[in-house]
């Protein structure tokens, strides 16, 4: 197989469609997206057709001119409207580049040149998936033994001829090498891989297909159960919660300009007389109970006090209760639909671990009367969206916040948002499946000490 010739096939991506205007220019689409070709003469129009299904560059020539045929597929690439594949002599796929919009420039020839730190390499299914999100393509390898040319750039004996050489290219030419200079300036640098791959998978591309591999598309439906509104384990609220008046609340609340204005980051408590179970109550009350409840599709869906995307509501609240009074001190959840606390059944050094994470977070040295642990009940958003599900759920976190800051400095109290957690003692604390619920989020509440502490944030 060595020996063996390779060649090359080209296609449309699967979902394109093809109009045209009454001015004569031709357009893709594939939704939600719409990309123009240009005008196109008769025979490229020909060829357009023609990559429905898989075709070999030279079989287009019998359609259009050659320089038309390769200005043609320069503009479907471009557009990151082509797929192409290299064959083996027997017709046996060996590696697809998929080509994404917009274009990006590879690097100039540098040497030594390496795969990029933002590149990654993952199995999926049985072929093998080459992904950057600074590169103008995904490379698909069906023979396993290409992943090695991938991961060190070089080549590799027993290759059929001329693969290899393909290969390299398509990884240089897609942006997938990078020399020392990749870190060199503030905009590579400041990126981690992880970070920078979350936030391009999570948007919307071009090459994504809104309502099948993106988005609301319930592609969990009939394939596994919608995972319910109430929490499935934290199911004994024994703990009611006082109810404030929402009447009350509106005719005595400070205005919400004076309220954001007022809003500050409060790290220092007034121990002596800290926060009450009423006022732990009031505040969940204002800020996270169900106000009605309903169904969509099999999901079951429900109104708060905050929005949520597709209404699925995915976070939970777990108040870690250090100083309160008429409350002993330990983790707690709260069902929003019964306005209760259950506790749970934590170890003590698992509690400590998980309050002394957060409060690392904290300048000033004070701990949280109450540490409000906002866990992620993934499947409730992802049984629904595709690709974006995380993303989701951090922006109801940011969501969360607010509505806390806000209803905190109403009361009267001290609040504080958290940047750090620690996701591995939650999971102890709590003996969850973090793959199924694990947390995302960590806010500080207190009573307002009596001595102003002016903070910012």
């Amino acid at each position: 197989m060595s020996g063996a010739r390779v060649r090359r096939i080209v296609r449309l991506r699967d979902g394109v469609s093809a109009v045209r205007s009454t001015t004569g220019v031709t357009a893709l689409t594939a939704w939600p997206h719409v990309g123009p070709v240009g005008r196109l003469s008769d025979g490229q129009r020909a060829a357009l057709r023609a990559l429905s299904m898989d075709t070999a560059p030279e079989d287009l020539l019998p359609l259009c001119p050659a320089e038309e045929a390769a200005e043609l597929l320069a503009r479907l690439r471009a557009g990151g409207w082509l797929i192409s594949t290299v064959v083996g002599g027997d017709g046996t796929p060996l590696f697809t580049t998929r080509h994404l919009w917009p274009p990006r420039k590879p690097a100039p020839p540098a040497e030594p040149r390496t795969l990029s730190r933002f590149a990654a390499v993952r199995r999926d299914g049985d072929a093998f998936l080459v992904e950057s999100p600074v590169a103008s393509c995904v490379l698909r390898l069906y023979d396993s033994r290409l992943v090695e040319t991938v991961v060190t750039a070089g080549s590799r004996p027993g290759l059929p001829a001329g693969l290899v050489e393909l290969l390299l290219d398509a990884l240089a030419d897609g942006g997938f090498l990078a020399s020392a200079a990749e870190t060199g300036t503030l905009g590579g640098a400041q990126w981690s891989p992880h970070e920078l791959a979350f936030h391009h998978g999570s948007r919307l591309r071009r090459d994504h297909r809104m309502g099948e591999d993106f988005g609301g598309t319930y592609w969990a439906r009939g394939t596994f159960p919608a995972p319910p509104g109430a929490h499935p384990v934290w199911t004994s609220g024994d703990i009611e919660l006082a109810r404030p008046d929402p009447r009350r609340l509106r005719a005595q609340d400070p205005p919400l300009a004076a309220v954001m204005e007022d809003r500050r980051s409060l790290r220092a408590y007034d121990d002596a007389q800290p926060l009450t179970v009423e006022q732990l109550g009031e505040f969940l009350f204002r800020t996270a109970r169900v106000r009605a409840t309903g169904t969509d599709q099999g999901l079951d869906v429900s109104d708060r006090p905050h929005p949520g995307g597709g209404a699925a509501h995915e976070l939970e609240l777990y108040p870690l209760v250090h100083r309160v009074r008429g409350l002993e001190s330990g983790l707690y959840h709260y069902d929003p639909y019964g306005h209760r606390l259950s506790r749970v059944p934590a170890r003590t050094g698992d509690v400590r671990r998980l309050l002394d994470a957060s409060a690392a977070g904290m300048t000033g040295g004070a701990t949280p009367q109450v540490l409000l642990v906002l866990a992620s009940r993934f499947g409730r958003l992802a049984w629904k969206y595709r690709a974006m599900a995380y993303a989701l759920t951090l922006k109801h976190v940011g969501v969360h916040y607010q509505n806390m800051y806000l209803a905190a400095t109403a009361m009267g109290l001290a609040p504080c948002a958290l940047g750090v957690g620690d996701s591995d003692a939650f999971a102890a604390a709590t003996g969850l499946d973090a793959l199924a619920e694990t947390s995302v989020g960590e806010f500080a509440l207190g009573s307002r000490p009596r001595t102003a502490h002016e903070e910012t944030g």
